[in-house]
């Protein structure tokens, strides 16, 4: 049982896509529709240590009908910009572009539970939750891991 009253013209929003290529990302945000971009964990971040993801799009109001589905606050739109990649490398152009950050419970809101799962595994070894995560030999200028790294080499 729906709550759309018959003979409405109510369309779900549309679910953001993820891309085993950021390229690919890129271009459907560029088009219009919604990116799920690649989970990343920062360090040093507004919200604290954590995994972050965004979902971007060129149509700002495509991304808000996807966040307001999602109780996330149309303040949270951010403007970017995002690259032309159908010019070439030098001397690319910047497209107008929209994002809303996600972290924390908000992940939940558009990354599926496996991604997220893999991506705690990974990251154990940077995780300051976690005893014995050799935490005391790591100095300053030590790297992140990224969601997809360990995929990378396989």
């Amino acid at each position: 049982m729906t709550s759309t009253r018959a003979g409405s013209s109510f369309v779900p929003p549309e679910t953001p896509r993820a891309f085993a290529r950021r390229a690919d990302g890129f271009r459907h945000a560029t088009a219009g529709r919604l990116w799920l971009a690649p989970l990343v964990y920062l360090e040093h971040a507004r919200f604290g240590p954590g995994w972050y993801g965004k979902v971007v799009s060129s149509d700002p109001e495509r991304l808000l009908a996807w966040a307001v589905s999602k109780a996330i606050p149309r303040r949270a739109l951010e403007v970017t910009s995002l690259p032309d990649l159908d010019m070439p490398r030098k001397g690319r152009r910047r497209l107008p572009g929209y994002h809303i950050d996600l972290w924390g419970a908000r992940l939940a809101l558009a990354y599926d539970p496996e991604t997220l799962a893999r991506a705690r595994q990974r990251s154990v070894a940077i995780d300051r939750l976690h005893p014995g995560a050799g935490d005391d030999h790591d100095g300053p200028g030590r790297k992140t891991q990224h969601s997809s790294a360990g995929d990378r080499d396989r």
